[in-house]
């Protein structure tokens, strides 16, 4: 349920979103970012001498914007909220390093993180721009956020699977085939993968040639660690961790027989397949409540600008809510006769499956980026009539042969780029020109076309083609700012000044993230 006072708060925003025109483009946008996920840096945040520490540092290495998230992956938000929940009293621990216990127990229940972290920077000349990630709302493992509170605003995956026989009957559900795999989850990895499962040591993986288990290692119970297994040419890996690791241990000894059974199709919610919990994009309330908590920060501070992260689906099994079904008839004016089939329905492809379109397919994807794009709009229109003098930026993966995976087409209106998949109306949703810049992730480990040449990728995936891509689908009209992954360039310094050298023309370069700026980054930074 929402509260009165959101709900107040709603309906007078409403009112601001549909009555506002489109601003002129503002400046400024920022030359040399740093983005700050607050889970990965609140030890390091948690107290004001140590935000001015850590920006001390920002501000020698020649950084001029702080790219800091208001509200974080889980759906928390890093300032006291009157609506929404805010992390210092977050009841969720973090495990992957650094690892702390839940922030409600340690953080001061009024500490302002967002607060502290705008005043510093504006002591040290720095501007602030606050990042929403805007339809994930949620942490699936924990069952914390607010899609857990408002469960009708939860995104429906529509997914296919297959089940592991083993010799004594029992069978386990297969999460995917070559994918990451999750916690207590069974993956099955071809060669497609590469030459070895990529998989962490925190499970059991059995070797499968020609139906039959050649092969069990069972990493998280050996030391020290045997290394990923083999995946053979003429078979499969199958990975399982948690409850899946212990079902492989117990039913796929070396010599067992496997059997792959049927495809089975199912609706469940996100979350489920996850580690975020997404809300569905166009679900009025959703959107409404997205909105208010821009307005709740225009209306507390004095930000240089706003960025958008998120403001997708998560993948393409989502959203198939009964909301969307009839948004979706909706925008065709008839009724979808076989649903979802005639958007896409799943087949049998080797051990796994495949998705073969419908004939609505390239319609329904257009629908989605259609969604999304009446989102953004209404988002920048509230941010202009509220504060025109600020910046609005969105974060997108520079991956665009697959964005139609997340609906989100951000290219320029006037480009129509040159795959199967984009028909007119996946072109006349481009919103580049809503935004006053795109930060492109350009999180490739090639730096240059011809290094990924080299490596057998398509060069589309270097920081340099996924760059000279980003420029040809938004044109000169729209400001890009080149992400960079830092992890990607740890112990060679030299490889992040190439990275930033082959994006020269763009905008501004933005890093992620500040946990990862080791010390000799830094230095390069400092001495660039």
């Amino acid at each position: 349920m929402i509260s009165r006072t959101l709900y107040a708060l709603l309906v007078g925003l409403l009112g601001v979103v549909l009555s506002t025109p489109a601003a002129a483009r503002p400046r400024p946008v920022p030359r040399l970012a740093l983005w700050i996920e607050p889970g990965a840096n609140l030890p390091a945040l948690s107290t004001v001498e140590g935000v001015r520490r850590v920006l001390d540092r920002v501000r020698a290495a020649g950084f001029d914007t702080v790219v800091f998230e208001a509200k974080n992956a889980w759906g928390f938000v890093t300032y006291p909220s009157s609506f929404a929940p805010v992390l210092n009293r977050a009841q969720v621990p973090r495990t992957a390093p650094p690892s702390y216990p839940p922030p409600a127990t340690w953080l001061a229940p009024d500490y302002d993180l967002l607060g502290t972290v705008l005043r510093e920077a504006r002591v040290r000349g720095l501007r602030v721009h606050a990042a929403v990630n805007t339809f994930s709302e949620g942490l699936a493992a924990e069952r914390a956020g607010p899609v857990f509170e408002r469960t009708d605003w939860t995104a429906v995956a529509y997914v296919a699977t297959r089940s592991v026989t083993a010799p004594d009957g029992t069978s386990y559900d297969l999460a995917g085939a070559d994918v990451v795999r999750f916690a207590d989850q069974l993956v099955l990895y071809t060669r497609r993968s590469g030459e070895a499962a990529p998989t962490s040591r925190y499970g059991v993986e059995v070797v499968v040639v020609r139906g039959q288990v050649v092969g069990v290692r069972d990493r998280a119970g050996t030391e020290p660690d045997p290394g990923p297994a083999p995946i053979p040419a003429a078979g499969y890996v199958l990975a399982g961790h948690g409850r899946a690791a212990e079902w492989l241990r117990h039913s796929l000894p070396v010599g067992s027989r496997v059997q792959i059974g049927p495809v089975r199709v199912r609706m469940v919610p996100g979350y489920e397949r996850s580690p975020f919990a997404f809300v569905n994009p166009g679900h009025p309330e959703v959107r409404l409540y997205e909105l208010a908590v821009l307005h709740e920060l225009l209306e507390r501070y004095d930000l240089d600008g706003v960025v958008l992260d998120r403001t997708r689906y998560e993948d393409l099994t989502q959203d198939f809510s009964e909301s969307s079904r009839r948004a979706f008839e909706e925008h065709l004016k008839h009724p979808v006769g076989r649903w979802p089939e005639d958007v896409y329905r799943y087949v049998p492809q080797g051990e796994w499956v495949a998705r073969e379109p419908g004939p609505l397919y390239r319609t329904w994807l257009a629908f989605r980026a259609r969604t999304v794009r009446s989102y953004v709009l209404s988002a920048a229109r509230l941010v202009r009539a509220l504060r025109p003098e600020i910046s609005v930026g969105m974060y997108v993966g520079g991956w665009y042969p697959t964005s139609y995976e997340e609906g989100v087409n951000w290219a320029h209106p006037s480009v129509r780029p040159p795959y199967p998949w984009v028909g007119e109306q996946w072109v006349r949703a481009g919103l580049a020109p809503l935004v006053d810049y795109l930060m492109v992730g350009l999180y490739y480990r090639p730096v240059t076309v011809w290094e990924a040449l080299r490596r057998g990728t398509n060069p589309v995936y270097s920081v340099e083609g996924g760059w000279r891509l980003a420029r040809s689908l938004v044109t000169d009209e729209v400001p890009v700012v080149a992400s960079l992954f830092l992890p990607h360039y740890a112990g060679d310094p030299e490889r992040l000044r190439q990275a930033i050298r082959v994006v020269h023309g763009a905008a501004g370069v933005m890093l992620f993230d500040l946990v990862y700026l080791t010390d000799d980054l830094w230095a390069l930074l400092s001495g660039r």
